[in-house]
């Protein structure tokens, strides 16, 4: 397979993370429209009033994670065009609804009761569209609550052990695991829904690693923050340098690739493996070695966590379906 056979398809009329937003602004409240327009501009995610999610959502896979998910087994796509609409739009609706709700609990910003309100309506509708593209309520229900538990449960923990200022890399690996898992909830509903049940472990380990990966950089780049915020940062947290956190990303990133083309999911791999060798070479001023080999042992215990972490509605989806005809 060429590398072009191997990267994610350019569909045409597929909906933009701007698209999405538009058709969700124009369903709100005419009061509410001109600062709904300006959200990211207010949540920090641009810089400039007139900027759009795309600033802050920029990596491929995080704007379009469902057309990752819907690749069939031989490698073409396993979806109808218009159901991978709807389940891209849920991904989106369900982006602005969660980063709105993260933003306000990191304080990063402050909550008002305009800001409230936009949530409560953004989570409607992501619901609500989860709901429109399974085509079964109770597991977009189930789903959307289920993320929502974990995220609460994940910002907790965060806030908790930073201030206590010591953590080991599998709790690490479990709160962001927690913190995050929203983003994966509308490619994982796809796959229980109209793929393949058994594939969905190994997409979601891959998924799982991504995120882990990026983390790591998003916790470098948020030291200062952190320290303000919470009293600690993630490097001091985990008893590392920030050049050691720095160089774990692109060996998770290279494991999740590995997980993914093992699942057939040779798009996320292939784009996967690109974005490993483009961090592998991003090296911060330091003890190169002392780093490297602190890095080594962090993303091996990381990784170890993440494919070792239970899914208990993948699990039951599965066990639910009759058995696989013998090959």
């Amino acid at each position: 397979m060429t590398p072009g056979e191997a990267t994610a398809p350019n569909l045409p009329g597929t909906p933009t993370l701007e698209d999405s937003y538009q058709s969700l602004v124009d369903r709100l409240p005419p009061r509410l429209r001109d600062s709904a327009r300006r959200l990211p501009w207010t949540l920090g995610l641009t810089g400039s009033p007139d900027g759009g999610w795309g600033d802050f959502v920029g990596l491929h896979p995080n704007r379009h994670l469902p057309i990752y998910a819907a690749q069939a087994p031989d490698g073409r796509l396993g979806i109808a065009d218009v159901s991978l609409h709807r389940f891209l739009q849920a991904h989106h609706l369900g982006g602005f609804a969660w980063l709105l709700r993260d933003r306000i609990e990191d304080g990063q910003v402050v909550a008002d009761d305009l800001l409230n309100e936009l949530g409560d309506i953004f989570d409607q509708r992501a619901r609500e569209a989860m709901a429109i593209a399974t085509a079964d309520v109770p597991l977009a229900d189930l789903l959307c609550r289920r993320a929502a538990a974990r995220w609460r449960r994940g910002t907790q923990a965060e806030r908790q052990l930073l201030a206590g200022g010591a953590l080991r890399p599998p709790i690490y690996a479990a709160v962001v695991r927690e913190k995050l898992s929203w983003i994966g909830a509308p490619s994982q509903a796809l796959l229980l829904t109209h793929g393949d049940p058994r594939r969905l472990t190994q997409f979601v380990q891959a998924h799982d690693l991504f995120l882990l990966g990026l983390q790591t950089i998003d916790d470098f780049v948020d030291m200062k923050q952190d320290r303000a915020l919470h009293g600690s940062d993630i490097p001091a947290a985990l008893r590392c340098s920030p050049g050691a956190l720095v160089r774990v990303a692109p060996k998770l990133l290279q494991r999740a690739a590995d997980v993914a083309s093992g699942g057939g999911f040779t798009w996320f791999a292939t784009w996967l493996e690109a974005f490993a060798r483009s961090l592998a070479a991003w090296r911060l001023a330091g003890d190169a070695l002392t780093d490297e080999l602190d890095a080594i042992g962090i993303a091996g215990e990381i990784e170890e966590a993440a494919m070792n972490a239970p899914d208990l509605i993948v699990r039951a989806r599965v066990d639910a379906m009759p058995a696989a005809a013998p090959a």
